[in-house]
């Protein structure tokens, strides 16, 4: 019985291809296809991975109205996450996140292009070969790419500077990214293919589609990424290539199959839409009201963002049925989520992202995979790109070779008490912005906007016994925000406005114009900013450790405790010297310092 036994088991690793371990090479053979051979749904095998990432999709669109197939087929069998994030929003540095497994301020792709951004300074900063997928073939996966990779990859760079970590892979490339009836595709890093009168999304279903197959014949387990550019903004590939005027980005458009839909659709009119006052910081409150004929266009540009959703609704859907009918549904993890948010007509704002408030940072993010619960919502954590990365790190048993920045997502599992302690402990999001603002759409005068760097701290906890949900920006210009979501979830009543009149900051000399308890959690919001602004690895994921190395405090309800007023108040307190473009870490002073901890 025991030669027998030993027999079927080195004949099961024979069949898997592994080394013993559980991991096969997962290079590519240099035609775009896979070297294993099989059916995708082998017993006992890592799970297989797959990632639907949409471009500038908001969580207020992450609803069963507008995505019925996604609600049906992943959101009521898995979970939903109610606090999820972006590390920039803007597309390439959340989407490098996801590669690196590392906040913004480590990987310093800052932007869409040079000199802070894109992807000629990805690979010059030495990235390629170093990526996500390239760890993952490592531990014996087979991995597919299709749609969006990274802006700045081009017609002129593709085949020049190749793509690392996939065994076949479709990415769209500039200037035919965004135009989504002309796409165009560097097809196994070659030459520029384009799809002219061709639907980009639909053209990303049937290759991601095709590379599923691929996937599913062997018997490795995978990674397929699915990148369709819905809902971003048009941008027409001949204006593009023209380089005539300024950057010009408009309502997103849609196959003839979805006219007939949404066309009552209108913008929610929340307290933050179009308001008779001016709001925010820098540039933000300097915006005018908009007038009638501006936010019809704003009302019809969100009908085209969700007509253009309709279709990776359809995706969703065909992706779930051919996991289905290849039996291999129950070792899959399946994750929805996007790039970065997106803003209409809140504070008076033409179309665009890149700011600071909820519309711009939180995004969709819905797991469905092996061991998961059905249809729970999880609203107590806080999760980032870089979180979602570490996962897919975790899953695969994949290293990366140097520090990575996330924690696992607690996908409920019921792995036990102190899987739950480390859960708990993970309640803060970072999200950074050092370059322009950019606005979109014809309204718009001038698509930049100057003035634009911040950090933001994202905190969901609880403060005496209650509920709370903090965001905290600090700006640049030396302006500050707060806002208390729990009363204030539309962001109209910044805080801290009393003390930006009076230029208060940073010394926080702020007894004449906010309350004590306002100070107190001021104090440790701006002193949980000051450890994650230039956090590298675990202080990323347990910033409090830092704070206090004995262990005893791990949430800012533990942080309020009183014992540690004196202790926050006398941190020195996060500030920007002036506004430049780029991470500038020397205008981002002070920086955190071992010897700041509590005794």
């Amino acid at each position: 019985m025991l030669i027998r036994t030993v027999l079927l088991c080195l004949l099961s690793l024979v069949a898997a291809g592994g080394d013993g371990n559980g991991n096969g090479n997962g290079k590519s053979n240099g035609n775009g296809k896979s070297n294993g051979k099989g059916h995708g749904k082998q017993p006992g095998r890592k799970p297989n991975i797959v990632l639907i990432i949409t471009d500038d999709q908001d969580a207020g669109t992450h609803t069963r109205e507008i995505m019925p197939r996604l609600f049906d087929r992943l959101v009521d069998n898995g979970v939903n996450y109610e606090n999820f994030f972006t590390p920039v929003s803007l597309c390439c540095p959340s989407r490098v996140s996801l590669l690196r497994t590392q906040a913004a301020h480590n990987h310093n792709i800052t932007n869409v292009e040079l000199p802070h951004g894109g992807w000629v300074k990805f690979n010059n900063a030495g990235y390629v070969n170093h990526t996500m997928p390239d760890f993952l073939q490592a531990a014996g996966y087979n991995t597919y790419y299709v749609g969006k990779y990274m802006n700045d990859q081009t017609d002129k760079n593709c085949v020049d500077l190749p793509v690392s970590g996939f065994n076949a892979s479709d990415m769209l490339v500039d200037p035919y990214t965004y135009d989504y009836w002309k796409p165009g595709f560097s097809v196994n890093n070659g030459p520029v293919e384009i799809h002219e009168n061709t639907y980009s999304n639909d053209i990303v279903a049937q290759k991601g589609l095709a590379h599923l197959d691929s996937a599913l014949a062997s018997d490795r387990p995978f990674f397929v990424g699915f990148a369709p550019i819905g809902p971003h903004s048009y941008m027409n590939s001949t204006l593009r290539l023209s380089g005539s005027g300024r950057l010009y980005m408009d309502t997103p458009e849609w196959p003839e199959r979805h006219d007939h839909m949404f066309k009552d659709a209108k913008l929610e009119r929340t307290e933050s839409f179009n308001p008779d006052e001016p709001m925010g910081v820098s540039w933000v409150k300097t915006l005018p009201k908009l007038n009638e004929s501006n936010v019809e266009y704003l009302d019809e540009f969100y009908r085209g963002r969700l007509r253009s959703l309709q279709s990776v609704d359809e995706m969703v859907g065909q992706i779930f049925d051919k996991l289905e009918a290849a039996g291999a549904l129950d070792n899959t993890y399946v994750i929805y989520t996007a790039d970065n948010g997106f803003a209409l007509g809140t504070h008076r704002r033409q179309p665009g992202k890149t700011l600071a408030f909820e519309e711009d940072i939180k995004v969709p993010l819905a797991i469905r995979g092996p061991g998961m619960p059905k249809g729970i919502t999880d609203k107590v954590s806080s999760y980032g790109i870089v979180d979602l990365s570490r996962t897919f790190l975790d899953i695969a048993g994949a290293k990366p070779d140097y520090e990575n920045d996330g924690t696992k997502i607690n996908l409920h599992l019921g792995e036990g008490k102190l899987a739950d302690k480390q859960y708990s402990k993970h309640r803060h999001s970072l999200t950074e912005f050092w370059v322009r603002g950019i606005e979109e759409g014809k309204f718009v005068d001038a698509s930049y906007r100057e003035n634009n760097t911040y950090r933001t701290l994202r905190v969901h906890d609880q403060v005496d016994g209650k509920p709370v949900t903090y965001s905290y920006h600090v700006w640049c210009t030396g302006e500050r925000e707060l806002y208390n979501l729990v009363s204030d979830p539309y962001q109209v009543r910044n805080i801290l406005a009393p003390l930006n009149e009076l230029g208060k900051f940073p010394a926080f000399d702020a007894g004449d114009v906010l309350d004590a308890q306002t100070q107190r959690v001021l104090h440790r919001l701006d002193a949980l900013t000051l450890v994650l602004k230039t956090c590298k690895g675990q202080s990323c994921v347990e910033p409090y450790t830092t704070l206090f190395p004995s262990g005893k405090v791990n949430t800012l309800k533990d942080a309020m405790n009183r014992r540690y007023d004196e202790y926050f108040a006398a941190l020195p307190k996060v500030h920007f010297d002036f506004c430049m473009l780029g991470y500038q870490s020397r205008l981002e002073q002070p920086e955190w310092k071992d010897e700041l901890a509590f005794k």
